[in-house]
């Protein structure tokens, strides 16, 4: 948590998989995305099966996944990219403005701060100049930490479960 109680960064846990013959590789996993409120976070470990952003299932990745599936309006016809729907803020759910516009979220931040409502604050620089969207500072992948790259090029993310778990029926222990 930075010093205003937000939560930021990467944590580090250790874990044991349950059993399950019907799941990937003979394990189940837990969900690779999750939300917190308004806040979302992705799960990454060693030998964790590819996992698909757009469809949310195991076994392959977003760009080789079928489905398609609109994430505005929920339509199976055509994807979010070709919707006719108004975007809605995924803070309050007005069609007025987005998320990065929400007032709601401008106000929490302000208060938690204890400024005004423009306060800034940037999370990757930590400079009050700006805003992580404007930030030129260098930006690490949210998987590995490598300044080279981001998630979305990240290679511990391209691996096949087969390539990262080795092939092996070595012990399953993620330590």
């Amino acid at each position: 948590m930075d010093s205003l109680g937000f939560w930021n960064g990467r944590r580090g846990f250790q874990a044991l998989l349950r059993e399950d013959p019907k799941g990937q590789g003979g394990y189940l996993h837990p969900p690779a995305m999750f939300s917190l409120g308004a806040d979302r976070g992705t799960f990454f470990y060693a030998r964790q099966p590819p996992f698909c952003r757009r469809c949310m299932a195991y076994g392959h990745i977003l760009a080789s996944c079928s489905t398609k599936k609109c994430r505005i309006c929920g339509s199976a016809e055509h994807e979010a990219r070709d919707c006719d729907e108004p975007k809605a803020c995924h803070g309050c759910g007005s069609s007025a403005h987005l998320w990065r516009e929400c007032p709601a979220r401008q106000r929490s931040y302000a208060s938690a701060a204890g400024g005004e409502q423009d306060t800034k604050k940037c999370r990757y620089c930590g400079s009050t100049e700006h805003e992580a969207r404007d930030c030129d500072a260098p930006k690490a992948c949210h998987g590995c930490g490598m300044l080279t790259h981001l998630w979305r090029e990240c290679p511990a993310r391209q691996r096949s479960y087969a390539s990262a778990a080795g092939g092996g029926s070595e012990s399953r222990g993620w330590g």
